[in-house]
């Protein structure tokens, strides 16, 4: 199910026209950072996987939330995926919060 999270999050990204311009790796080559950006002149922004384990770098499929790294209170939680409507409304969220700090 994870994994079903990260394939809607990169749809919602590229239906707003963001795009993924670059991943940092976590653990056994697993992206932990996808950088986004939609205009070349700026960003890119950073989307951090969160994770349970603080110790050691999230590993995306195991990973609880997203947050914006340069707007720490905006983050998802993609728990809730089970709520399809909550799950929409996060996904609005963040677009919007990406949309603002692009000014």
């Amino acid at each position: 199910m994870p994994q079903q999270h990260l394939i809607e999050l990169r749809d919602r990204l590229h239906e707003s026209d963001w795009k993924v311009v670059g991943e940092t790796a976590g653990e056994d080559g697993r992206p932990a950072i996808w950088q986004v950006q939609r205009k070349p002149d700026n960003g890119p922004f950073h989307l951090e996987f969160e994770s349970f384990d603080q110790g050691e770098p999230a590993q995306i499929e195991q990973g609880f939330g997203v947050r914006i790294r340069e707007l720490k209170q905006t983050s998802i939680y993609l728990y809730r995926k089970r709520n399809e409507h909550a799950w929409v409304r996060v996904l609005d969220e963040l677009l919007a919060a990406l949309d603002e700090l692009e000014g």
